[in-house]
């Protein structure tokens, strides 16, 4: 009822959670608005609506008829972080696992929807890297980074969580739903503040963004340029007390300023896949996937030695593997079974760098 009478609207939601505001009341469909509280006057006559309390009713049907879980936060699943956030959504409507949402540890993964090749490559290098340690990747579902993350997360069977800016019954951009889709099969969570049936305006990106930034105690930024929303969820994430990590790019990027720029600002780090697990105190080697790594024949780590050094063509890295082409195909069939390979348009092999 408290969201629906803030509307969902970009603004300030502190004034509803005011402890003199009767909520049971309000329940009951009685005008119960305290005389000293500052709302603005559309949040106050929708209050006072004697309608509210159906038209919650109505929206929670709705919910469950879509099939949607209505976290609000005094429900156990609700986000544990979010609880005490400054501005914390005052419902969340969920598809898909919800325990995904208390996976422990998680990060936000974030960055440029205009991504260059070198942000992709970083974002599925660092993406993987988290998922195979065992930490839940949450992003915004976005072009660019925000999906990059999602894909590199599933590809090696992590849990990842999709927070979207508008309702849960379509996918924005649309050309995501099936990535929507195969997170909830896989065993993530899609979460977004807006009900079904409602539209994501522009500053509905910026409340999307607050949750992004205060759900998990870590935000990554991949790439930003300066005028990056990305920028503005790494400073509401450092408001809400997360740790902000960056990567460096080539100075020359445009795409790379916004990180450089928060590295000067005091971000931390993120050198590389490894170091970042490192900041995070996450020990690489205790997971199974490393294990396996580890346990590579001498051909396959030749191989994946040679591509640690950078993306080369398939015919190239055959030479300069000098394995017979028996045993280089092998190789990389075993590497590319244990996700430590990945194959890039125009027949380019890259390594993904968590498995050094």
């Amino acid at each position: 009822m408290l969201a629906l009478a803030e509307g969902f609207e970009p603004g300030p939601v502190a004034a509803l959670l005011d402890p003199d505001l009767d909520v049971v009341a309000l329940a009951a469909g009685l005008p119960a608005v305290p005389e000293g509280l500052e709302v603005p006057p559309r949040v106050r006559r929708r209050l006072a609506d004697p309608g509210l309390a159906a038209r919650a009713r109505a929206l929670l049907q709705h919910a469950a008829a879509a099939g949607l879980a209505v976290l609000t936060p005094d429900a156990p699943r609700y986000p544990a972080r979010l609880r005490n956030a400054p501005g914390r959504p005052l419902v969340l409507f969920a598809r898909g696992r919800i325990e995904a949402l208390e996976h422990v540890p998680a990060i936000a993964v974030v960055g440029s929807r205009a991504a260059t090749a070198y942000g992709q490559l970083a974002a599925e290098d660092f993406a993987s890297a988290l998922a195979r340690a065992g930490v839940a990747v949450w992003s915004g579902l976005a072009r660019g980074i925000d999906g990059i993350a999602h894909e590199a997360t599933l590809l090696v069977g992590g849990t990842t969580v999709a927070v979207m800016a508008g309702g849960l019954d379509a996918t924005y951009p649309p050309e995501h739903e099936p990535l929507a889709r195969r997170i909830v099969e896989a065993g993530g969570c899609l979460l977004a503040e807006l009900p079904p049936g409602m539209r994501a305006t522009r500053g509905h990106f910026l409340r999307r963004n607050r949750i992004l930034a205060a759900a998990t105690p870590a935000t990554l930024v991949v790439e930003a340029g300066l005028a990056s929303g990305a920028l503005v969820t790494a400073g509401m994430a450092a408001a809400a007390g997360a740790t902000v990590y960056a990567v460096p790019g080539p100075y020359t990027s445009e795409q790379s300023k916004g990180c450089h720029q928060l590295l000067g600002e005091g971000a931390q780090l993120a050198p590389d896949p490894v170091g970042l697990l490192r900041g995070l105190g996450i020990d690489r080697t205790a997971t199974p996937q490393a294990a396996r790594a580890l346990e590579l024949g001498a051909d396959a780590e030749a191989v994946l030695r040679l591509l640690a050094q950078g993306p080369r063509p398939l015919d190239l890295a055959h030479r300069e593997s000098r394995l017979e082409r028996a045993a280089f195909f092998a190789a990389l069939h075993v590497l590319q079974r244990e996700g430590l390979v990945r194959q890039l348009p125009g027949s380019m092999l890259a390594a993904v760098r968590v498995s050094r």
